[in-house]
């Protein structure tokens, strides 16, 4: 009997839960490994990320659900461990939003600011009714405009 599993046998709380550690592709069928983990956690779902204990890195990683109150192999000889904690992006998420419109905004005022500087740099090398008639240009008055005649 594997003696990681036992408390299956005891306690009707804990759930057997499947995780992935690598991304299926999308639109095709699921190739990645499935490992069996516990946990007492009763709000954890498929497509959660849960954080599992590993002998890598600090002892611990992120995983995919991918089935969850699954069927136990209690003759298994695979370890199952438990869940740390499920995690929760959503504050994480937030910021990187946040973030990204600070960001945007930013380059929309660098450009602002270059279009500007150009523009003053422009006018002030022409003659001031040139400058004027040019600020005062509209889509309207550009069409009229006739194009150069190509010299032959």
């Amino acid at each position: 009997m594997n003696y990681t599993t036992a408390i299956f046998l005891v306690n009707r709380d804990v759930r057997a839960v499947l995780v992935t550690y690598e991304a299926d592709e999308v639109g095709k069928p699921p190739t990645a490994p499935r490992e069996l983990f516990k946990t007492f956690d009763q709000s954890i779902a498929v497509d959660d990320l849960v954080v599992v204990p590993t002998a890598t890195r600090h002892l611990m990683t992120v995983v995919k659900v991918v089935e969850v109150d699954v069927e136990v192999d209690f003759d298994s000889n695979k370890e199952a461990k438990l869940i740390i904690c499920k995690t929760d992006r959503s504050d994480y998420d937030r910021l990187l939003k946040l973030e990204a419109a600070a960001i945007q905004a930013i380059k929309s005022a660098e450009v602002r600011k270059r279009r500007e500087e150009l523009a003053e740099k422009l006018l002030a090398d022409m003659d001031p009714d040139a400058a004027a008639r040019l600020k005062a240009l509209s889509a309207g008055d550009a069409v009229a405009i006739e194009a150069p005649k190509a010299s032959s």
